[in-house]
């Protein structure tokens, strides 16, 4: 699998990265993640462009340091997370936050959809 975010209102552009894909990739709706040293649940959108938000994705890749970890990626503008509960997507809310991708080393930090 190949990763590389253009630049975007979302997050600033990536390199090009390549990954060993080793399962099906899973629908993702929600992260945790470590704030101000609590964790807490972020909703998780995949962003395409303006005003098109659509589901990320999660897919166990291969890790030289621990044998496997897991890419968690959306579209070509990247990912957005937002506070659970959060209203409509937007970029231009501070409140949301968006990144190229993220990689988990645990899976049980990451809240499947479905």
């Amino acid at each position: 699998m190949q990763i590389q975010v253009e630049d975007n209102p979302n997050c600033p552009a990536s390199e090009q990265y390549f990954f060993n894909e080793l399962a099906a990739p899973r629908p993702v709706r929600a992260l945790r993640v470590t704030e101000g040293g609590r964790d807490v649940v972020r909703e998780i959108a995949s962003v395409d462009g303006p005003g098109h938000f659509g589901t990320a994705s999660a897919v166990k890749i291969s890790d030289s340091g621990e044998g496997f970890a897991y890419l968690i990626y959306g579209g070509k503008w990247g990912i957005c997370l937002r506070p659970e509960g959060g209203g409509p997507w937007d970029l231009a809310d501070p409140e949301q936050q968006g990144e190229p991708f993220k990689i988990y080393g645990n899976a049980d930090d990451i809240l499947y959809a479905g």
